[in-house]
């Protein structure tokens, strides 16, 4: 209930009569519904869950708490979501917002279409206003989801060898997560090795890892809807090479640096600063061609982000990655990821996992 208050104190704040949600993470976040198929229709007096025959137990028993009336919707949804906002709007003139970023346009058409009353406004990231910062249950849950990845990588250390393929790590990766209670993973494992290690998101493939080559591991568990991220970066079968180990140095120094630095009151723009301008000092400043970090919560990308572009306030409460990278075509990659918490004072830092260049 206390979600769906926040929200229609937004709604009062934008002028919006009412506001139509589809995408699946808003959906979850206002009502606890974990179904696949839904829209919330949602004004200052009544909040609606439609959804199809197949939730509607599911949805009953998921939304209870959470302030919402569960209908089953018309074969052709759009038409039932047009008739609750006509029924909402009692024959007058309304203003509704809905998700520009995520409704597409053939489903836009199919809603305006049957609209009798109601005026459909577009809006960008405005159930994420409230998604920004996190509540201690929230941390609780992307803490357990970390917790579940860095066991599997403990686990997995032991099996990084010369001869077994990144496919092969990854399905393990992933396994381990499984078996530790993750729900699934946050998104799909990257083991990267070699020189494949300098494409930030390298697909994992049938390619063998070879003894002294660097592996880049990135990957996360989702536990309780919420997920993890982490990143670890390792010379496997061999001692790191003298630019191995320099190279690496510079990334954990770029991150030891934001993350000593970061605070509520700073700006995204500010926190890439620091780590960037190590990177930068080092020589290395075009081959940090990514943020630093961003947000994470019920989706792996979620707005904050630690950018040069990003001017928005660090809050307490919002969660981010943390993870700088320097990566050379034909040579390697190098990546050190962490997720924080900012706090009052800082940052508290959930990761825990050592940050060692050797196997």
């Amino acid at each position: 209930m206390e979600r769906l208050t926040k929200f229609r104190q937004l709604l009062s704040e934008g002028n919006f009569d009412g506001f139509v949600v589809t995408a699946p993470a808003n959906r979850r976040y206002l009502c606890g519904f974990t179904g696949s198929s839904g829209v919330l229709v949602i004004n200052k007096d009544e909040a609606i869950l439609l959804t199809d025959f197949r939730y509607l137990d599911q949805a009953k028993e998921e939304v209870k708490d959470f302030g919402f009336q569960v209908k089953e919707h018309d074969p052709q949804v759009w038409g039932t979501v047009a008739a609750e906002i006509a029924r909402l709007c009692s024959g007058g003139r309304s203003r509704w917002g809905f998700e520009s970023e995520h409704l597409v346009e053939k489903n836009y058409r199919a809603l305006n279409e049957k609209l009798e009353c109601g005026v459909l406004t577009p809006t960008e990231g405005f159930v994420n206003q409230l998604r920004r910062k996190k509540s201690a249950a929230e941390i609780a849950a992307i803490r357990k989801a970390l917790q579940i990845t860095e066991e599997a990588w403990n686990r997995l250390l032991a099996e990084l060898k010369p001869g077994r393929t990144e496919k092969e790590m990854a399905a393990l990766f992933e396994y381990y997560q499984r078996q530790l209670g993750a729900e699934g993973t946050s998104f799909p494992t990257i083991v990267a090795s070699g020189p494949r290690s300098a494409l930030p998101h390298g697909a994992p493939t049938d390619k063998k890892i070879e003894a002294g080559e660097l592996l880049v591991l990135d990957g996360g568990a989702r536990y309780a809807g919420y997920c993890s991220d982490f990143t670890r970066t390792v010379v496997v079968g061999a001692a790191p090479t003298e630019r191995q180990q320099e190279l690496y140095e510079i990334v954990r120094r770029a991150q030891e640096t934001a993350l000593n630095g970061m605070r509520a009151g700073m700006t995204g723009k500010e926190v890439d600063a620091l780590a960037r301008e190590v990177i930068k000092a080092a020589g290395y400043g075009d081959r940090f061609g990514h943020g630093l970090g961003h947000s994470l919560g019920l989706e792996i990308h979620e707005n904050p982000r630690l950018s040069v572009t990003d001017e928005t306030v660090l809050e307490p409460g919002m969660v981010f990655t943390v993870e700088p990278g320097i990566y050379l075509n034909g040579w390697g990659g190098i990546r050190i990821e962490d997720v924080v918490v900012v706090t009052d004072d800082g940052i508290e830092n959930l990761t825990t996992s050592p940050k060692t260049l050797t196997v």
